[in-house]
């Protein structure tokens, strides 16, 4: 397109704008990209020119469109700096332009989870910050695609799995369909190839009979409205391969037997109008009611608004979509209709609000496979709507349950949820919500988060406010065991604990290991990150001490054993190597920078450790958490056993997380009883909540005749 053409268009829906500073960035960006070839061989400046067209047809500001034509000036030349592109063009260009670069250098495929989060990271902040920089980017992948058959085959499936699963979605979440279609049917081009050229050459055979029958099916609603009344616009609309490759994977039929090919658009003046071409459609047609949606009345959260219905014409199945003139330039180009195109801002900030809302909870999350999971469901998923009981409608993700509801509502309801009734009937708090469901989350201020809803919950902030709870916790439960083991050093040397924690030293202390107060310095000490011992160095206070010995020889300090049902603190590990589980005599291990290590009493790796480090612990089962252990059984090996005794063990409610089976002894050779049989030798890991639970299974698969022994490893 030449600058005239591209002024021309501009014109017709910005005539006010500094077409002065459109010439200059037209011809600069020529300048910088002069000599520059493209694979295809084109001059590289025509990509610039095609993403700018792209974002005309959404008809945006000037300064976006100058940004388009730039956007690849500072990456490909090392001469342009942002402030260099400011001083001539202007600070909102030039945060543009260096926007879309550095979305550029972003990996969102292959290298670390650590590295795939960062990068979503900054392109989710880079779009909270002005969206304009994603719609470039998002016209600037367009054209890429558009031009991709000049890539190697392995850069083609790269970037178009890349567009499939970032820049697709984004679109759709921004609700900028036409954007949205284009890249997902030309992604699936190079992902899929030989799907999409049979169902392209399908539809190109029976083109010219669907757009005839679409045609007459809009004649018809056209007469039947304008006898009622109502004044519309009704055409065809042509669906996109890639949705019809979708049809056909969800319903597991062939192109042949997919009827609902053919789509219509009823475009009227208001929304009353809308209800009314509904009502006509359903008066003079059979509907499928389970296909109605209002989201007139309930708007997607991007501003999405249309009726849909589908409709059955002589076994066709016809999709309708009705809307008005606004709500279709809204439905087309999405969060970009909402963008002033002279002023260059948001023509109001309410539709960007659930936007930067749920990006500050996603930035919260700590782990990248939670960010990166969070996010695809967040900003990527599918959306539920369900109803407060007073009726108010609150959008979700696809998948969310009576939780992540809870702490939409607010963080409090969330940490006090107890129960759940939906649509009057009392469901669990696992329960996936459904489009329409009623919702009363029932409350209790003595409940509290459990770390397993962190595996039920779908939404960013229902992680991140469960996350918050249990990390206080943590921070409480620290301190009350760091008081407890410097309580242990104190007795030695007959000092009062709380009138130590009061006195000048431990100000002094305080300063010492620059910490801010008496409460983290006990956290510090709970979590490992100080020793008591290193602790009381500093007090200098000089004390006889009594120990006394435990009976497995094991020095321990004369203290009340620790309550291990603490175990929310992410300083504390349970062991491996000896895999102690709640209801065992087990001692905790005091590691410096390492936190608290548990192990069973008689474990070899804690045998000749400073005893100063060792304590005591008592553990007692809990139903909310269930750890690891080994069993090791021999049974005469006959067809079925292996699935008599797994089944045993499921009877007892205990999870086996692998097994390893086979004919053979404990050195990997064949196993004979007396009588000369095969015996099976074999090895599970099971998760138990404890011992006694552990030791009833154990009792259980001990009555199967044919086990020969059983016990723990």
């Amino acid at each position: 397109m030449s600058l005239e053409s591209l002024i021309q268009s501009i014109k017709s829906y910005n005539p006010e704008a500094n077409f002065d500073l459109l010439k200059y960035a037209y011809e600069f960006g020529e300048e910088c990209h002069l000599g520059q070839k493209r694979k295809s061989g084109d001059p590289y400046f025509t990509h610039c020119i095609g993403t700018a067209e792209i974002l005309v047809d959404l008809k945006l500001d000037l300064y976006t469109i100058c940004a388009a034509i730039l956007h690849d000036t500072i990456e490909d030349n090392e001469e342009i700096t942002r402030d260099k592109l400011a001083w001539r063009f202007g600070e909102t260009v030039a945060d543009l332009v260096e926007g879309v670069s550095k979305i550029s250098q972003y990996h969102f495929r292959g290298g670390s989870r650590q590295r795939q989060a960062e990068s979503y990271l900054k392109l989710l902040l880079a779009t909270a910050q002005d969206v304009r920089v994603i719609l470039i980017k998002l016209a600037d992948r367009v054209h890429n695609m558009e031009t991709l058959s000049f890539q190697p085959e392995s850069r083609q499936r790269e970037i178009a799995k890349e567009t499939f699963e970032v820049y697709a979605p984004i679109a759709q979440r921004l609700g900028i369909s036409r954007i949205k279609s284009r890249l997902e049917d030309l992604a699936f081009k190079y992902t899929n190839p030989e799907e999409y050229k049979l169902i392209a050459k399908s539809l190109n055979q029976k083109l010219a009979e669907r757009e005839d029958y679409a045609g007459q099916m809009a004649e018809e609603i056209r007469d039947a409205l304008a006898q009622s009344g109502v004044a519309a616009e009704v055409y065809g609309r042509p669906k996109s391969i890639y949705s019809i490759h979708q049809k056909i994977k969800e319903k597991g039929t062939p192109f042949e037997e997919i009827f609902d090919l053919i789509g219509l658009r009823i475009l009227v003046n208001d929304n009353a109008d809308c209800y009314r071409t509904t009502g006509v459609i359903h008066e003079n047609w059979h509907h499928v009611p389970a296909r109605f949606k209002d989201f007139i009345g309930l708007p997607k959260a991007n501003g999405y608004r249309s009726l849909h219905t589908t409709i059955m014409d002589e076994g066709h199945r016809i999709e309708i979509q009705i809307r008005t003139h606004v709500m279709h330039e809204v439905a087309e180009d999405g969060i970009a209709a909402h963008w002033s195109y002279k002023e260059g801002v948001p023509e109001s900030e309410t539709i960007f609000k659930w936007l930067r809302g749920m990006l500050e909870d996603i930035r919260e999350l700590r782990n990248p496979n939670q960010f990166i999971k969070s996010m695809k469901h967040e900003l990527l998923a599918d959306q539920v709507y369900v109803f407060t009981p007073r009726g108010d409608v609150i959008e979700l993700p696809a998948g969310s349950t009576s939780i992540d509801f809870a702490y939409k509502i607010h963080t409090q309801v969330g940490n006090t949820c107890k129960g759940t009734e939906v649509n009057g009937m009392i469901t669990s708090l696992r329960y996936r919500l459904c489009n329409g469901d009623r919702v009363k989350i029932i409350t209790d201020t003595s409940t509290h988060p459990v770390r397993e809803w962190l595996r039920w919950v779908r939404t960013a902030r229902a992680q991140n406010r469960i996350g918050q709870w249990l990390r206080e916790q943590d921070r409480v439960q620290a301190i009350e065991l760091g008081k407890r083991f410097l309580e242990i050093e104190m007795k030695r040397r007959r000092t009062d604990i709380n009138m130590w924690l009061k006195s000048e030293r431990v100000t002094e202390i305080l300063q010492i290991l620059n910490l801010k107060s008496p409460s983290e310095l006990l956290q510090h000490i709970g979590t490992g990150q100080r020793l008591s011992a290193d602790i009381m160095k500093l007090v200098a206070i000089d004390n006889s001490s009594e120990d006394i010995e435990s009976t497995d020889g094991i020095t321990f300090h004369s203290t009340p054993t620790i309550d291990l049902n603490i175990m929310g603190t992410d300083s504390i590990r349970i062991m491996k190597c000896c895999h102690p589980i709640p209801g065992d005599e087990v001692v905790a291990y005091v590691t410096k920078g390492k936190g608290i290590s548990i192990h069973r009493h008689h474990c070899q790796r804690i045998a000749n450790e400073e005893a100063d480090r060792l304590i005591q612990v008592d553990w007692e089962p809990t139903d909310e958490i269930s750890y690891p252990t080994e069993i090791i059984f021999e049974v005469q090996d006959r067809s079925g056993i292996l699935g008599e005794v797994t089944t045993t063990i499921a009877a007892q409610e205990i999870n086996i997380r692998k097994g390893n089976f086979g004919p053979a002894d404990s050195n990997g050779n064949m196993a004979t009883n007396s009588a000369f049989e095969r015996v099976g030798y074999n090895k599970m890991m099971l998760e138990v909540t404890g011992l006694e639970q552990l030791e009833q299974a154990i009792r259980a698969i001990r009555q199967l005749k044919e086990v020969i022994r059983v016990s723990r490893n």
